[in-house]
C-alpha cells in the first residue's frame, strides 16, 4: 500500500504537534477508499468496538532493533511510523496524552523492560491484567489504538467488550454503584496533593454500558463490592477474543467499553522482541474541559473559545485513490 501523504516534510517531533496533527489530517484524503471507509464507519459505530486494520507499512528504512530501555526510541525509522499512525488517527479523534505521565510522548512505545518483568504495566512479561486505559482519569480515552512494528506469535491480546459480560443481576447492579477504589497507575507521577485513590463504579447502566475495570489497581471497599469485581473476571473468561499482533497491524478498540489485556510471553531482550506504538484519543476536547491542566493537548492555542475566520479559496483537485490492503 502506498500512501503519497507519507511524503510531507514534517516528522514527528520536529515542530508544533498541533501543526503536524493538522497536516497528518490534510493529508488524510490520500489514504486508500477501503480504508477511509473502514475507519469512518468505525468513527460512525458501524464496524463495533473493534477495529484491525492490517498490513501498513512500517518504515521507509529497515526497522531498528526494538528498544531495550526507556528513552531510546527515538530514530527515523519509528518516527516514520508515528507520522503514519498519526494520519491515520487523525480521521477518528484527537491525539493527546497525560502531562503527569513519567516518560511523556503522545505516542508511547511499549516493549519489554527487563526490570519490569513481573510489574502490572504494558512492559512486563508475564500477564498483562484485563484493563482499560487510565480508568482511574475522568478524561480516559474514548479510544486506543496499538501499532504492531515488530511482533511475537506468543504474545496474544485479549479483548472483551462489556456488553458480552453475563453478569448476575445482583453483581450488575452493584457495580454500578461508587463503591470500589481505583488507583494511579506507577507510570504517572504523584499528584500535588498526593492522591492516589479515587472512588468509582465499575459499569454505568444501559444495554451497551461504559466500563472501568483494572483489578491490579482497583479494589471493592464493601465485601459484595469485591465479589462483583470478581464476577467480572470470570464472566471475561467466557467471552473474551484473541488476537496475534503482527507487523503492520493496527488495532483500535473503544477504551469505553473495551478490557484488554495480554498472555505472559518469553522475550530474549536482544533487539528481537515484540514492540507496539500505543496512542491514545478523545472524540471531543468538551469532556476534558475541567481537567484541561493535566493534559498534554495539542490544539489548544490560540484564543481557546474565541471565534475564528477563516478565508477559503478554490480546492485543489482530489488525489487519486488506490487500492487499500486489507483492513
Amino acid at each position: 500500500m502506498h500512501i503519497a501523504l507519507l511524503d510531507m516534510p514534517q516528522q514527528y517531533g520536529e515542530k508544533d504537534f498541533h501543526q503536524f496533527v493538522f497536516d497528518c489530517w490534510r493529508s488524510g484524503g490520500a489514504m486508500p477508499l477501503r480504508l477511509s471507509q473502514a475507519l469512518f464507519d468505525f468513527r460512525m459505530g458501524r464496524r463495533g468496538a473493534v477495529l484491525l486494520i492490517k498490513g501498513l507499512p512500517l518504515a521507509q528504512q529497515a526497522l531498528p532493533r526494538t528498544p531495550e530501555r526507556r528513552g531510546a526510541t527515538c530514530n527515523p525509522a519509528s518516527l516514520f511510523s508515528r507520522k503514519l499512525m498519526c494520519v491515520v488517527l487523525s480521521q477518528i479523534g484527537h491525539i493527546y496524552n497525560f502531562a503527569a505521565k513519567k516518560d511523556f510522548d503522545y505516542i508511547d512505545d511499549v516493549f519489554p523492560i527487563f526490570e519490569d518483568r513481573d510489574a502490572q504495566l504494558g512492559t512486563n512479561s508475564s500477564f498483562l491484567e484485563w484493563h482499560v486505559e487510565d480508568g482511574f482519569h475522568t478524561a480516559k480515552a474514548d479510544l486506543a489504538a496499538l501499532f504492531c512494528l515488530r511482533g511475537d506469535r506468543s504474545a496474544q491480546t485479549y479483548l472483551c467488550e462489556a456488553a458480552d459480560l453475563a453478569l448476575e443481576p445482583h453483581f450488575r447492579e452493584e457495580l454500578t454503584k461508587p463503591n470500589f477504589l481505583i488507583s494511579v497507575d506507577p507510570t504517572f507521577q504523584s499528584n500535588d496533593d498526593g492522591t492516589r485513590e479515587f472512588h468509582c463504579a465499575v459499569l454505568s447502566d444501559g444495554k451497551d454500558p461504559e466500563i472501568v475495570y483494572d483489578p491490579a489497581y482497583m479494589r471493592g471497599v464493601t465485601p459484595l463490592a469485591q465479589a462483583a469485581l470478581e464476577h467480572v473476571r470470570s464472566c471475561i473468561d467466557e467471552v473474551y477474543q484473541s488476537v496475534t499482533l503482527e507487523a503492520g497491524d493496527l488495532l483500535l478498540f473503544d477504551n469505553r467499553r473495551v478490557m484488554h489485556a495480554r498472555s505472559p510471553y518469553q522475550p530474549s531482550y536482544d533487539g528481537s522482541d515484540r514492540w507496539l506504538l500505543r496512542a491514545l484519543l478523545l472524540e471531543s476536547y468538551w469532556k476534558a474541559r475541567e481537567c484541561v491542566s493535566e493534559l498534554a493537548l495539542p490544539s489548544l492555542a490560540p484564543g481557546r473559545g474565541a471565534a475564528h475566520g477563516v478565508a477559503v479559496g478554490q480546492s485543489r483537485q482530489p488525489h487519486n485513490v488506490g487500492q487499500s490492503e486489507a483492513v
